[in-house]
């Protein structure tokens, strides 16, 4: 498996980075195909004459996949590999991106969404999970955000393909080429994917120490790539596995961090926002849907800005401070953008607002929870956590912009604005910054084998990390 790599990143300092690239690719996907559906919502809500419910399902039924999509996609992983599941969640990418642009009613779309909404859960699942495992301590805060700075790029770029196919292509057309542009990025992450090797901590699960060591001395060197070597098999004699490990003391709490970040990365506000820009722009008076769709280029693209901030600021200030931080930013935005809302003020204020609620996921709310959910659990485990975590992350996310419309429509009937979902979220924020002062752990330049063991003598120490 070491033979076929090219030269260039044969090199120790270019080899970890380049594979977190190419998986983060698969963020990359999952950002396109969840957010293309922001710009297509207005067109498709039109074309299927579509009620709030209905419009709430057609924004989220890809989530709804992806909620199934852990499950299967643990199985691969510890089954087949990483590198196997990322190749299998292409292939789901292509047959939903493909059936959702050709579908003729509002059942087939929703079905051929869900399809690659498993592709997403596959991705989801095995990009964080493979940077984690194959990242050096020092840098794997940087580079496992690599795979949320990927998730934005793919969320800008769909919006940018999004305004283009609005403005110039035909309104009957425009939301079906939305869809198929997919098959672009799904066909360039699978050539990428094809040299890339196998997740070191796979193969020595699976007794191939030598590939394994293979690609540890690429990534650190002789010397640390055998002392990984012996944490891992030390942790592979210590560790049960399965299921059951999870509800042990001590790693109860692991699986219940886990948990509450994918439900608070969640229901902190953004992610729900982020797939009703158009409509929310259209309330503050750009009418024109392409013009709607501008504005969702222009906060989309910023947030590619500030998840840069975040990868320079991780492995510096550390995993839990940004958590705080930004849950208590997060809370303060979106009482500022409620007011603005049920005060019906119109213009680029809106746009402000809308962009400074991005800011704090961006940074924090939205990243942290794919890096930390890939760090806090022992070897043998981690793709069964993961897969745990991961769907409990896309029930919320799936949840979110499934309830929106229905929350938006009852605040325009009491407060006749959006204001109220706003606040909502709001106290959502104090609740994730309560939790993260009292029960989220540091896991800022530990290896995966230290954090996992600081579990087995409880929450207290777990706290403590540092």
């Amino acid at each position: 498996m070491q033979s076929g790599h090219g030269p260039w990143f044969r090199e120790r300092g270019l080899y970890a980075p380049y594979i977190a690239f190419v998986a983060s690719i698969g963020g990359a996907l999952f950002g396109y195909d969840l957010v293309i559906i922001s710009g297509a919502e207005i067109f498709i809500r039109q074309e299927f004459a579509l009620t709030p419910e209905q419009l709430g399902f057609a924004t989220s039924s890809a989530l709804f996949g992806c909620i199934a999509g852990p499950f299967c996609g643990a199985w691969i992983c510890d089954r087949f590999g990483r590198k196997a599941t990322l190749f299998a969640s292409a292939l789901l990418f292509m047959a939903g991106a493909l059936g959702t642009a050709l579908a003729r009613d509002f059942s087939n779309f929703n079905i051929f969404r869900i399809l690659g909404g498993v592709g997403i859960g596959f991705a989801s699942l095995a990009s964080p999970m493979y940077i984690a495992e194959i990242a050096p301590p020092k840098s794997r805060g940087r580079l496992g955000l690599m795979y949320q700075l990927a998730i934005t790029i793919g969320a800008v770029s769909a919006t940018i393909v999004s305004y283009l196919l609005a403005k110039y292509a035909p309104p009957n057309l425009s939301w079906r080429l939305m869809f198929a542009s997919v098959i672009v990025p799904v066909v360039t992450f699978s050539v990428l994917l094809i040299p890339v090797p196998a997740s070191p901590r796979w193969l020595a699960e699976r007794r191939r120490f030598d590939e394994a060591l293979a690609v540890l001395r690429r990534v650190g060197g002789e010397e640390e790539g055998l002392r990984e070597l012996a944490e891992i098999k030390a942790s592979m004699h210590e560790e049960i596995g399965g299921i059951r490990e999870l509800l042990q003391p001590g790693m109860r709490a692991a699986l219940l961090t886990g948990l509450l970040l994918a439900v608070f990365g969640n229901w902190t506000g953004w992610t729900a926002m982020s797939l009703y820009m158009p409509s929310l722009f259209q309330e503050a008076g750009f009418v024109k849907p392409s013009d709607a769709i501008a504005q969702n280029v222009f906060v989309m693209g910023a947030t590619v800005l500030l998840t840069i901030v975040s990868i320079c600021l991780v492995d510096r200030v550390g995993r839990r401070p940004l958590w705080l931080g930004c849950s208590a930013a997060m809370f303060v935005c979106l009482i500022v953008a409620g007011v603005i809302f049920q005060l019906h003020l119109t213009g680029s204020i809106v746009v402000l607002a809308i962009f400074l609620c991005a800011a704090p996921h961006a940074i924090g709310l939205g990243p942290l929870p794919w890096l930390m959910m890939s760090e806090i659990y022992p070897n043998r485990v981690r793709a069964k956590a993961l897969s745990l975590c991961t769907t409990m992350l896309w029930v919320a996310g799936f949840t979110a912009p499934f309830v929106f419309p229905v929350m938006e429509a009852a605040s325009k009937r009491i407060l006749h604005s959006a204001a109220g979902v706003f606040w909502f979220y709001s106290v959502v924020c104090i609740f994730s910054l309560t939790w993260g002062y009292k029960f989220l752990p540091e896991t800022r330049g530990r290896t995966l084998e230290n954090v996992a063991d600081s579990w087995k003598i409880g929450r207290e120490t777990a706290n403590s990390i540092d």
